[in-house]
């Protein structure tokens, strides 16, 4: 435990704002196994999950409880954890670290690198998103015979109506109470487009102004949409691009919410520090009168413990499963950051974040290194190894996404040539 506290201090060092760390090498795994039933336990774990485990440490923690013992742990079973525990099965459990000794003030804190990411690709992805749903739009009317002209923000409605998400914080006249509920969703959505197409070229490699990424997103739309004969077809499409959205929201609310819990808890923490202080001093004090005679007797009831300052339910918050591996991948993917840092929910899907990462900067021309776990991703993806069928859903992602930036061919060159 202190090896894991030392390398995420040194990871938090690294950064020029407050931030939060999870860094792979010290990653510290607990297998919690009901005590009545712990011989033989190592044989109930998956081997996939084994092989989970040591492509990301070399070492885990056995955890023998009863039942009634696991109410008073910092952690919390899921229904399905509590019925596969009585059966004996072991249960993951991942222990992350919170800086908890910085506090953020609200308001005019430093906002965290991971949520000023989060919140650029969200603004970007509105951005694009809404050409390609004009685009999508216009054609698919054109299958009617009607002529459409699509305009800046002429998919902002649909977008605004089958992507929102509560939560992301708005300006401008979003922020208005007397709006209604369709208009200041549209007014968000028009303020994130406007955010996009500010750091638009940050985004496409060789844009040198938002004009080129327009054209660019349009002949793509245009290359997709060639041989779509049905509105099915495009109806599809539709809900794809309204997905991508929903996603960067749902994840842009979360990041907002949990560095409000984490404000919360670092300033619990500083007032329970104090108390320690102030109780110590005190203490101090009354040992001193005590053995000068100024005081007669001791205390006669010991004091109530300080509580933690991490309470079950905010580690409940903390620990919610509020993303797939599928969509965190895309998260991974669009705005380069460790989704780990969003949700710590599927940490043995690391691999594969690590993947979507990489792709991320090779798409825009940025330096990168191919370690081995993202390596080992590829090769499984490209048939030069056996997958361990787990995640398959957010492989089939990667796959689109390594193929939207290379050829198959390539790919299997470069691994081949490793």
């Amino acid at each position: 435990m202190t090896e894991h506290i030392r390398a995420c201090e040194k990871v938090i060092a690294q950064f020029d704002r407050p931030t939060d760390a999870f860094p792979l090498e010290a990653v510290i795994v607990l297998f919690v196994v009901n005590e009545a039933q712990l011989p033989g336990w190592e044989d109930r774990v998956d081997d996939r999950v084994w092989n989970r485990v040591a492509r990301l440490t070399d070492h885990c923690f056995l955890c023998p409880y009863a039942e009634q013992d696991l109410q008073n742990q910092y952690f919390a079973l899921n229904h399905q954890e509590l019925v596969n525990f009585r059966r004996g099965v072991p249960i993951v459990k991942i222990v992350s670290a919170i800086d908890t000794r910085t506090i953020l003030s609200s308001g005019g804190r430093m906002k965290q690198d991971v949520e000023v990411k989060i919140r650029k690709a969200l603004a970007y992805e509105v951005f694009r998103r809404d050409v390609v749903v004009g685009q999508l739009q216009a054609a698919q009317d054109r299958l009617d015979g009607k002529l459409v002209v699509t305009e800046r923000g002429s998919g902002l409605p649909y977008l605004s109506e089958h992507a929102w998400v509560e939560g992301v914080q708005c300006k401008g006249d979003a922020r208005k109470e007397q709006i209604g509920s369709f208009a200041r969703k549209l007014a968000v959505m028009s303020s994130l487009r406007a955010e996009g197409e500010s750091v638009a070229t940050e985004f496409v490699a060789g844009a040198a102004e938002p004009k080129v990424v327009v054209d660019l997103i349009v002949k793509q739309a245009a290359a997709s949409t060639a041989n779509m004969q049905k509105r099915e077809q495009y109806d599809a499409a539709l809900a794809a691009e309204a997905w991508s959205i929903k996603i960067l929201m749902k994840a842009c609310a979360r990041i907002s919410e949990l560095s409000k819990d984490k404000v919360e808890l670092s300033t619990a923490t500083h007032r329970a520090d104090q108390r320690i202080v102030k109780r110590e001093e005190k203490e101090r004090k009354r040992a001193e009168e005590f053995a000068s005679g100024e005081r007669k007797r001791e205390r006669w009831r010991a004091l109530d413990p300080i509580p933690d300052p991490m309470t079950k339910t905010m580690h409940q918050e903390f620990t919610r499963h509020d993303f797939s591996p599928e969509e965190l991948v895309f998260v991974a993917a669009t705005a380069g950051v460790d989704p780990n840092l969003l949700c710590i929910a599927h940490v043995l899907a690391t691999p594969e974040f690590r993947l979507a990462q990489m792709l991320r900067k090779m798409n825009l021309r940025e330096e990168y290194l191919a370690g081995p776990l993202e390596l080992g991703v590829l090769r499984e993806l490209f048939g030069f190894s056996d997958p361990d069928g787990c995640y398959q859903e957010a492989r089939s992602l990667l796959i689109s996404l390594a193929l939207q930036g290379f050829s198959q061919d390539w790919w299997v060159a470069q691994l081949k040539g490793e």
